[in-house]
């Protein structure tokens, strides 16, 4: 990560998998996409191939494509460590989910972590969904997982700080990740901030904090409904979660979708 007060959240791959190194809630459930998928994967915005590699490992070849260079960087280079066969069921380009265009269909197409709503606005939202349509034979699955607006968490006071975790980057220094938000219910934009402290053995702060700054769109639930049927889309499963176990509700915070396309 380069030094000074504002870096780029997706400018450094290693960086990037420190940092959501305790994320994996979603990993069993993008597994069992896969392993339920009989045929080829489209993974939208996949990073540094966090679901990719889990879902490739299932037997199926996977296309993960990401807007920023440094993820598709990374997720080669780990790419490059796996067996041959390995490497053949699993490739990365670099790509823009609103017009990307692979020349083929998948079995499946999947945009997990929130990433719909980096679509702040309703040209780049509808090209999104456009995209993961026309890599859809009739009939195939669309899976996404998306935030669910709560309250408590919108109306936070955007003078604190919340959700202190513990990060070690690539050169093993420590750092404390606080974070917190700014909700203008106006333009649904959310603009959250995330602040990283490097700190010594005893938690003593050491140079300046670091900052990035994430601008996402919330998708109120009647609203995607309708978004997902104007892209031609139809709901077959919606969940609170990721085991499948709760229809969704509106109150876990999360939504999982799995949507069909229509003829």
């Amino acid at each position: 990560m380069i030094e000074g007060f504002d870096v780029d959240h997706y400018g450094d791959g290693a960086w990037y998998d420190a940092e959501y190194v305790h994320i994996g809630g979603d990993l069993p459930y993008y597994t069992r996409v896969a392993a339920e998928t009989p045929g080829p994967i489209l993974e939208l915005a996949c990073g540094t191939g966090r679901l990719s590699f889990p879902m490739a490992n299932t037997g199926r070849t996977v296309l993960g494509v990401d807007l920023a260079p440094a993820m598709i960087t990374r997720a080669k280079e780990k790419r490059a460590l796996l067996p041959p066969e390995e490497q053949e069921r699993l490739h990365f380009v670099v790509g823009d989910l609103r017009d990307f265009r692979a020349g083929q269909e998948f079995a499946a197409v999947v945009l997990g972590f929130n990433t719909l709503m980096h679509m702040t606005s309703d040209a780049d939202l509808e090209a999104a969904l456009l995209t993961a349509r026309v890599h859809l034979p009739p009939g195939g699955l669309f899976h996404l997982d998306v935030y669910t607006p709560l309250f408590d968490y919108l109306t936070r006071n955007p003078e604190q700080r919340y959700d202190p975790q513990e990060m070690v980057d690539p050169k093993g220094h420590r750092y404390i990740v606080t974070e917190n938000n700014r909700y203008d219910p106006r333009t649904q934009l959310n603009t959250v901030y995330f602040y990283y402290q490097r700190v010594d053995r005893e938690g003593r702060a050491i140079g300046p904090e670091l900052r990035t700054v994430l601008q996402l769109r919330v998708i109120f639930p009647r609203e995607l409904d309708r978004w997902l049927d104007q892209a031609g889309f139809e709901i077959i499963g919606d969940w609170d979660d990721l085991e499948r176990r709760h229809v969704f509700s509106a109150h876990s915070g999360r939504r999982v979708v799995m949507a069909r396309r229509r003829d």
